[in-house]
């Protein structure tokens, strides 16, 4: 069976065109998954800045603390907090005779 030339040009031209249309998907498709791959590789990349960004963070707040307390023990010293006979009177407000006492009403 005989076909015209223009038939079987029009069909050599639409079978290339589903071959480029074919490729032209495959493309799309590794860029997206390439895309993917990028934008997950970003991602971890991300997390693990974040990561160390809070372990910083934590080490920092570590040596605040430390060095808070550190001020503390000697301004406790410097102003005689941390001395022994402290101890011995921290009850003498309840113990006071002389503290004012609110006299109370019976009606």
């Amino acid at each position: 069976m005989f076909i015209r030339r223009s038939t079987y040009l029009r069909l050599i031209a639409r079978a290339e065109a589903y071959a480029q249309d074919a490729r032209d998907a495959r493309r799309a498709k590794q860029n997206a998954d390439n895309q993917i791959a990028r934008m997950a590789a970003l991602a971890d990349v991300r997390q693990a800045d974040h990561d160390q960004t809070i372990a910083a963070m934590a080490a920092d707040l570590d040596a605040a603390e430390r060095r808070a307390a550190r001020l503390k023990a000697q301004y406790d010293h410097a102003v005689g907090l941390d001395n022994p006979s402290l101890d011995l009177g921290a009850h003498w407000q309840t113990r006071r005779t002389d503290k004012p006492r609110t006299e109370v009403t019976t009606s």
